[in-house]
């Protein structure tokens, strides 16, 4: 496994993590502890997971296998607040109460004191971004967080964020997590020469196009049982028969390969691996700024 520096922090993270979405569901409990222990046995030091995956479950999940494997020190776990956790109207946002409420279940769930980075899911226009970055500075100092990131957050509204987090002497931003694949190239316009210029990591989301760039779809009228995109009408939308044709196309280049779809499909993404350049894409029949999504 190959180590690089997350953005501005002084750590050195796997360039690949382990995303844990559907781990604790669909993706059962057994299978989930499965997953997370090859991975760290592959030399992945970094989990991704959120409040709000499997309702919880993913990060119980998590805890439990961190717990057995007794190599917590050596891994880092990142998780997310934003999301709806309940039905009261305060239980969603980027709200002081939310965030600090939220931590503290978080926490609970994965059996630990601390979270290693804790990363704003969407941003808040609710909120002020002065009470989020508050809130986020006090459990730094409580030493319940030791890191802080975002994750689709729009470039401004991070721009913003590290200005006053500057201003007020508070933790700012490492990373941000934004949706990157070969069908959503989106970030290539402004999010990646921001993250450039103030320094910031990029880890991203869905770089497989929600299993579409797995190339299990054949017919976006006709989803297998079971499938992802039979989950939600959200990933059922994103399906879409342009997304199909490339997909199969990488599938043939895959195969050349001696690779599966899946696999050259991450590689594009994962850095140092990525082939540079317009003409991969048009190898693949992609126009170079194709986006088909939002992903």
């Amino acid at each position: 496994m190959e180590y690089r520096r997350l953005g501005r922090s002084g750590l050195n993270v796997s360039k690949i993590i382990l995303g844990t979405m559907n781990l604790g569901g669909p993706t059962e409990r057994t299978e989930s502890l499965r997953i997370i222990d090859q991975a760290i046995d592959a030399g992945i030091n970094v989990m991704d997971s959120a409040d709000v995956y499997a309702g919880g479950e993913s990060e119980k999940v998590l805890g439990e296998a961190l717990s057995r494997s007794r190599k917590r020190s050596d891994l880092f776990i990142l998780t997310k607040v934003y999301m709806r956790t309940g039905d009261g109207p305060n239980d969603v946002g980027n709200s002081k109460h939310h965030i600090l409420a939220s931590c503290e279940s978080s926490l609970k769930r994965l059996r630990t004191d601390y979270i290693d980075i804790y990363m704003l899911h969407r941003t808040d226009f609710n909120v002020p971004q002065e009470e989020t970055l508050a809130a986020l500075d006090l459990l730094v100092r409580q030493g319940k967080i030791r890191y802080i990131g975002c994750s689709t957050h729009p470039p401004w509204r991070t721009v913003e964020a590290l200005w006053i987090s500057d201003k007020h002497h508070w933790p700012k931003f490492v990373c941000e997590e934004p949706p990157y694949n070969l069908l959503d190239r989106q970030i290539e316009n402004e999010i990646v020469p921001m993250c450039r210029v103030y320094d910031l990591g990029i880890i991203t989301w869905s770089p497989l196009a929600q299993g579409v760039l797995a190339n299990r779809y054949e017919d976006p009228n006709r989803l297998p049982p079971n499938s992802r995109g039979t989950q939600k009408t959200i990933y059922a939308e994103r399906i879409t028969q342009k997304g199909i044709e490339v997909a199969q196309e990488l599938g043939r280049k895959a195969q050349a390969k001696d690779c599966t779809t899946a696999q050259l499909a991450v590689a594009w993404v994962r850095p140092g691996l990525r082939p540079r350049g317009p003409g991969t894409m048009r190898q693949l029949g992609c126009p170079r700024q194709l986006c088909i999504g939002p992903f």
